[in-house]
């Protein structure tokens, strides 16, 4: 029995010892051994983030407009920071060593440990290189990113563009953004951010001390997969865009064209302009502070935010409002004489005959309209003036001037439209209908953008009714098979169909043998107003507003030239080019029109 109990003993005894000998060479080999550290740190576990694709914008075609192309991120992290060569890392990544210390720095102050984002958008070539001559470097790691590729290098002021995110942008984001996620800054890019970035990820890797990915950490078991941006389809025919940009080069001005029955926007010309692709990729910085800079301010908006007097395309919504008030028909006369002879021949008149509404738009009377406008607010339908402004007012706001037509991009001014109340300021509660008769011709204090012409343009080819101009025709589905239209209710204005004939009658003279014979088209007809707008710092701006086909119109258009001249010399046959290149897919009756436009020169 001693025995058996002194054998158990032993082998109790021997077993501990084996187990006291297993702990102390994992003690020695994990904790006094240098060896087993100097390999446990190299390599150590990081969080990467995933930046998900961008969503590719396509054209009204279906066609890819904006799409990506993989490039390559470098990050560092200062805990393991160890550059040999300061001078050769800014030559290769394109930064000064200021800029490099501040990086360093920013990246010391949010965590040490952390990777930082130090170049964005390496391209393969230059990567090729860093891999190659960092090979001394620490602390140095990569990261796969996209970047914005254009298949169409047009339409800079539509598109807009993107950059990381400040910290400013992720403390208000409340947990949207993350660091390293891109966001839209302006247009499109901007507008449908949410749609277009889709969401970011993370994936967890071994990384040795020089910074190289060994694998994965736990099989991927604590990754976050990235989720790609959803697709957008835009309205924007890119050729017309493109056609658009050629004939305005040398000019300062815009073109805005819509569909008139569904809203959707053309082409959407701002000049000078820019190609979207300066403003992706390492020279961003500096591609960006030369457009700031540039004095003809290629960054500047004009259709949606350059605001100018409308000349004499405000005839028509004045005419419209006329009928519907009663206030005169189709057959209702004025006398011209060279003048509206009520305010002492102001504003003047080229013609000297009485005219009738058809006539009077045709050939642009300015007598005509002034009379018309000073017997609207003091119509005596109305106990006083301030009720006659009101109700002109009223007419003027539902054709959209003056007021946010609430684009799907960002940025829009809403011109002037000036209210009784202003009046009284301006004139110290002492005006009447011709304190402001300058309002007739649209040289007074009411201004529009661009693209508010265009929607004007857009309500009377519709006899009426519109749907409000936009971009963004259609979004891809989640599951990214299927175009979902997005919905855009139709609306109208409270003036008659019967007045919107008469006057579209009238405007298809204009083309026809009035002010605007530049713009005929012998088997598109037109209909279009001209207006020359006053400029007192310069040459008169050229202004234009048409659509086509008259019956059943498929483009409404607005053109502003500044420092153009007349509306008829230049304004109205740009408009008729762009017309024929939508409804034909080339110019064939104007080419000599053509080579006149492209080589004008307005900018001095």
């Amino acid at each position: 029995m001693d025995s058996k109990r002194t054998r158990g003993t032993f082998i109790l005894a021997l077993m501990g010892l084996i187990l006291i000998g297993y702990i102390w060479r994992l003690f020695s080999i994990q904790v006094l051994s240098p060896e087993y550290a100097k390999r446990a740190g190299r390599t150590v576990i990081k969080t990467r983030p995933v930046i998900p694709p961008r969503g590719n914008i396509y054209n009204r075609h279906g066609e890819i407009y904006v799409s990506n192309r993989p490039m390559f991120n470098m990050n560092i992290t200062v805990s393991e920071l160890s550059i040999p060569d300061t001078s050769l890392l800014c030559e290769l990544i394109g930064q000064s060593k200021e800029e490099l210390a501040t990086k360093i720095q920013e990246a010391k102050r949010r965590s040490s440990y952390q990777e930082y984002l130090l170049a964005r958008n390496i391209d393969q070539v230059t990567y090729g290189k860093l891999l190659e001559q960092l090979i001394d470097f620490r602390g140095i790691s990569f990261s796969v990113a996209n970047r914005r590729y254009y298949n169409s290098a047009v339409g800079g002021n539509v598109l807009g563009y993107i950059n990381e995110v400040s910290r400013k942008d992720i403390d208000a984001s409340e947990g949207t953004y993350k660091l390293g996620d891109l966001i839209g800054r302006t247009g499109i890019e901007r507008s449908q951010d949410t749609i277009l970035r889709g969401k970011q990820g993370s994936h967890k890797v071994l990384v040795n001390v020089t910074g190289k990915v060994v694998g994965p950490y736990a099989q991927g078991e604590f990754d976050e997969d990235a989720e790609k941006g959803r697709d957008i389809m835009l309205g924007i025919d890119t050729e017309l865009q493109k056609y658009g940009e050629e004939l305005m080069k040398g000019k300062k001005g815009s073109i805005v064209a819509i569909e008139p029955n569904s809203g959707e926007i053309l082409a959407f010309i701002s000049s000078p302009t820019y190609d979207p692709a300066e403003l992706t990729g390492q020279q961003f910085s500096e591609n960006f502070d030369n457009l700031k800079k540039d004095t003809l301010f290629p960054l500047f908006n004009r259709p949606l935010r350059a605001r100018y007097p409308p000349g004499s395309i405000f005839k028509i919504p004045l005419a419209l409002a006329a009928m519907q008030e009663g206030i005169i028909n189709v057959n209702t006369y004025y006398s011209c004489g060279g003048g509206f002879k009520r305010n002492r021949g102001k504003p003047g008149c080229r013609f000297h005959a009485p005219q009738q509404l058809r006539s009077a738009i045709r050939y642009s009377c300015n007598s005509y309209f002034a009379a018309t406008y000073y017997d609207f607010i003091h119509s005596k339908k109305y106990p006083d003036h301030y009720h006659g402004y009101n109700t002109w007012y009223k007419y003027m706001e539902e054709m959209g001037i003056g007021s946010y037509l609430e684009l799907d991009i960002p940025y829009e001014i809403k011109g002037l439209l000036p209210t009784a109340k202003y009046y009284d300021g301006l004139y110290r509660g002492k005006w009447n209908g011709m304190s402001i008769i300058s309002n007739s011709i649209g040289q007074g204090e009411i201004l529009m953008t661009p693209i508010q012409m265009a929607h004007m343009t857009t309500i009377v080819a519709n006899r009426g009714s519109f749907i409000k101009p936009h971009f963004v025709r259609a979004i891809r589905s989640k599951q990214g098979r299927d175009w979902i239209k997005v919905g855009y209710e139709q609306e109208s204005v409270s003036i008659d169909r019967e007045h919107f004939d008469v006057v579209v009658d009238a405007m298809e003279s204009v083309v026809d043998g009035g002010t605007a014979p530049r713009a005929f088209i012998s088997d598109i007809p037109i209909a279009g107003k001209t207006g020359t707008v006053e400029n007192p710092h310069g040459e008169d701006h050229s202004v234009f507003i048409g659509f086509a086909p008259v019956d059943q119109p498929r483009i409404a258009i607005a053109v502003v030239l500044e420092n153009a001249g007349g509306g008829g010399s230049w304004a109205a046959p740009t408009a008729s080019l762009v017309i024929e290149k939508f409804l034909r897919g080339e110019v064939k009756e104007k080419t000599w029109e053509e080579r006149r436009i492209k080589n004008a020169v307005f900018i001095k």
